[in-house]
């Protein structure tokens, strides 16, 4: 029997001005499959999944989640699909777009988060997770620093994400390209320029891309 490799709780991380996020809120990570075991570091099951993959990556990789979880699926960006990316270009390419392009999908996040733990993932749980993480540490006021490092920290456990999708027929090997198993600062800087940038700062830009202020309220009175 195997598991999820990818998984962990944000909570824990420093706040500007004092304090740390709250664990047990937001958990981010790989897919599950058939089969797995569920990890056993972080509080599980969750009540609420957010699953951001395509239908296709869904049921390529199916996994029956236990009775009473709340399943949401919202398809974030496709084109970060690991089976497709080396098909699409560079990683920084996929980056700008997902930057340009998933901010509703990612301020639409806050109206699916449950009242309990929160399962936030994709296939890896790299980069379209990766981005929507960013987006809600430096929302509820992780500093730069540390956003950077829980994004990074995600790189060391793609060997096992890989392993675990080529099983799965999930992605092509002879098509694959290393930079796509890379987490590196310019990446996740392109996330973190666009949501400081705001001319009101993480707020304004969730609040841009339709956020709610309830749903911000509701998120950071939970979180931090």
């Amino acid at each position: 029997m195997t598991g999820p490799v990818n998984v962990r709780d944000v909570g824990g991380l420093p706040l500007v001005g004092g304090g740390v996020t709250r664990r047990g809120v937001l958990l981010r990570g790989d897919a599950l499959y058939d089969g797995d075991e569920p990890p056993a570091h972080v509080t599980w099951p969750p009540a609420t999944v957010i699953d951001l993959r395509s239908a296709k990556e869904r049921d390529r990789s199916p996994y029956t989640w236990p009775e009473g979880v709340a399943i949401v699926s919202r398809e974030l960006f496709d084109a970060a699909d690991l089976g497709r990316m080396p098909r699409e270009g560079a990683l920084m390419s996929v980056y700008r777009e997902l930057v340009a392009n998933a901010g509703p999908g990612i301020a639409g996040l806050l109206d699916v988060m449950g009242d309990g733990p929160t399962y936030l993932h994709c296939a890896a749980g790299k980069d379209r997770t990766g981005a929507s993480v960013a987006a809600l540490l430096l929302l509820a006021g992780v500093p730069e620093e540390a956003v950077v490092a829980d994004y990074q920290r995600t790189e060391s456990a793609m060997g096992g994400v890989l392993a675990r999708l080529v099983e799965r027929g999930a992605i092509d090997v002879d098509g694959w390209q290393p930079e796509w198993a890379e987490a590196p600062y310019e990446a996740v800087g392109l996330v973190i320029e666009a949501v400081t940038g705001h001319p009101d700062g993480p707020r304004g830009w969730f609040l841009e891309n339709g956020a709610t202020d309830a749903a911000i309220d509701r998120f950071l009175g939970r979180f931090i």
